[in-house]
């Protein structure tokens, strides 16, 4: 029996990867196996291979050309409206977006219920206004046919508040509301006379407007 040196390494070395062939060598290879097909297999592949040409292309490129056609068609017909209204407004319209300044499009459906609820409680802390009631529902649905330019249906996200406030700060209290840029109008006012306070019990019905998801819910 033979003994092995003990510097001797036994253990059996890792086998080297072969080397990567370049590309051009891969691509001289295929066209070999290509050229060495029958005719008829040579023209079987170069069908299927349009044929994954022309779906990848419908997929990737004309999909997309005819969802963008279709959404500035939207946009074009929206805008023709527009213009086509512009003749019947009259001086008083005129004069209102001139002193109000561009209306802002509704939001998002996502976001619209907390964005709502802290306008509201902005202002009312803003004026001092100690407590309040909050309640939140969806109104109607806005009946547009621009709407859809938007990316949806627009809803009415609406909030019944209950709270109270002096006569003197109720008119600031209210133009602060209808001046938030989250709200779209204060719709309906209820005022009462707090005898033993002597303060204004007010409850009000706060709506924004909000471009829908797809189903009745919030901003």
């Amino acid at each position: 029996m033979t003994n092995l040196p003990a510097n001797v390494d036994t253990a059996e070395r890792p086998r080297k990867r072969a080397a990567r062939r370049p590309l051009r060598a891969q691509a001289a290879d295929l066209r070999a196996r290509y050229d060495a097909l029958p005719k008829r297999q040579q023209w079987l592949v170069l069908g299927a291979m349009v044929l994954v040409g022309w779906l990848a292309a419908d997929e990737l490129l004309w999909s997309r050309a005819r969802s963008w056609s279709a959404e500035s068609s939207q946009i074009e017909a929206a805008l023709d409206r527009g213009a086509r209204r512009q003749s019947s407004v009259n001086s008083d319209l005129r004069r209102a977006v001139g002193t109000f300044g561009p209306v802002e499009p509704p939001g998002a459906a996502a976001t619209g219920r907390e964005e709502l609820a802290s306008a509201i409680d902005e202002v009312l802390r803003k004026h001092k206004v100690a407590g309040y009631s909050y309640e939140a529902r969806n109104g109607q649905r806005v009946k547009d046919s621009d709407a859809g330019v938007l990316g949806g249906a627009i809803d009415r996200l609406q909030a019944e508040v209950k709270f109270e406030t002096t006569a003197e700060e109720f008119p600031r209290l209210v133009a602060d509301l209808e001046a938030h840029p989250v709200i779209d109008g204060v719709t309906t006012l209820r005022i009462q006379k707090n005898e033993q306070s002597r303060k204004l019990v007010v409850q009000a019905t706060i709506e924004t407007w909000v471009v829908s998801s797809g189903g009745r819910g919030g901003r």
